[in-house]
């Protein structure tokens, strides 16, 4: 500071510019500080992440063909699932079939 008003000559501006500087690095210092805590609370992606976007996308039965190869559930229980979600499928189907003859 002693070498600013020296090499200025005038006190009230290397005062002013002092205040300018100051302010200056305590606001750069508080969005840092903020960047820093928000990177340390934002939660960790991992190789899991992206399984459950997939699992969001994934239809009924690609679900059930996951967990029977997984082994959550045994042979009858699968087949038993997979017809029930056939024949609910089976008139949704139908329906979107008709109406492309109506278009």
């Amino acid at each position: 500071m002693l070498g600013l008003i020296g090499l200025g000559g005038n006190v009230a501006a290397s005062l002013l510019f002092l205040l300018l500087s100051t302010v200056t690095l305590g606001i750069s210092g508080q969005l840092i500080r903020g960047v820093v805590r928000q990177a340390n609370a934002a939660p960790a992606s991992g190789p899991g992440d992206d399984r459950q976007v997939d699992d969001a996308s994934e239809t009924p039965i690609e679900t059930l063909r996951r967990r029977y190869a997984k082994g959550e559930i045994d042979d009858e229980a699968f087949e038993r699932r997979l017809d029930q979600l056939i024949e609910t499928e089976e008139p949704e189907q139908g329906k979107a079939e008709s109406e492309r003859i109506l278009e």
